[in-house]
């Protein structure tokens, strides 16, 4: 059955938000279309995947202009990351579909995200420099030394903490953690269960927790986290909406998609988020930080005045 005309047009804009929202720090669209498709179609899991496909088309459209600029990188180590964020994700799916956790998806994932977004515009968003006491912080309480003991300027034999640099292109990465000591072990699990729950039982293709954990854990600059967040984020659309369509099928008997939704989004998301992220990328990390931001916050908004309206 046709979608009416306004249903065509609100999914287009919806679609557009997005498309502007992926192009500063691969933030998912989700807190604006699942509870949207949720509003017109009354099914959750529907809601989840077109919701996964939008952020697929999204980010596709984005990486484009991060990847001709070259502003994406690969290190072995995120293989660990990847593996946890996938396993999670199918256990997040399997929670979902067998709990009743859906009802989550009405008041508290918009204002969750307005939260997020009022934050980062009166924080700023976290840089490699501003984790590094917190990192510090962490890697004394977990290894149980007295204060002092780890320097952040020189670097010791097996130091949970590192200064290493490693020159990418035009940016230089100083990597936080030192890689493959224990904090770095338990730091890639933790994050990456963060990762897989948050794509598995919010359908979001994370995207914005990717471009944090890159940071964090490689000491990634904004940009370059931001172009291969969006790299690692078409993965992890791909198989959550490919494990809710199996375990759709096997416990529920059904598959979720409607190609009307998903194709409205996408010409949207995909138009405006590949005019957005070529401007983007020549805006500071501040900015990009604050456009993050103020970019949230209309989408949670948004999403409740849909919460009101059902």
């Amino acid at each position: 059955m046709a979608l009416e005309i306004h249903l065509i047009i609100l999914l287009i804009i919806i679609g557009t938000l997005v498309g502007i929202s992926m192009s500063f720090v691969g933030q998912t669209g989700q807190g604006v279309v699942v509870p949207f498709i949720l509003l017109i179609s009354g099914d959750v899991f529907l809601a989840i995947t077109v919701n996964l496909l939008n952020d697929f088309i999204a980010a596709i459209s984005v990486a484009i202009n991060y990847v001709r600029k070259k502003e994406f990188y690969f290190t072995k180590n995120i293989v660990i990351l990847l593996v946890v964020s996938l396993i999670t994700s199918f256990l997040g799916v399997l929670i979902l579909i067998l709990t009743p956790l859906s009802t989550i998806f009405g008041w508290f994932l918009p204002v969750f995200i307005i939260f997020l977004g009022t934050t980062v515009i009166s924080k700023g968003f976290p840089t490699s420099e501003s984790l590094k006491e917190t990192v510090h912080k962490i890697s004394e309480k977990f290894l149980k030394r007295k204060k002092g003991d780890i320097s952040l300027e020189k670097v010791e034999d097996h130091s949970e903490i590192s200064n290493l640099t490693e020159n990418v292109g035009d940016n230089e990465m100083k990597s936080i953690i030192q890689p493959f000591s224990k904090l770095f072990f338990i730091l890639a699990i933790v994050l990456g269960i963060i990762v897989g729950f948050n794509s598995g039982l919010f359908g979001a293709n994370s995207g914005f927790i990717i471009t944090l954990v890159l940071i964090i854990l490689f000491g990634y600059p904004l940009k370059k986290s931001v172009g291969t967040a969006l790299l690692l984020s078409l993965i992890m659309c791909i198989f959550t909406f490919t494990f809710y369509q199996i375990l759709g099928l096997t416990i529920q008997g059904k598959l979720y998609f409607n190609w009307e939704y998903v194709l409205y989004l996408g010409i949207g998301s995909f138009i405006s988020g590949f005019i957005t992220s070529n401007y983007v990328q020549r805006l500071s990390a501040k900015a990009m930080g604050r456009g993050m931001g103020i970019t949230m916050i209309v989408l949670g908004i948004s999403s409740l005045v849909f919460y009101f309206i059902s």
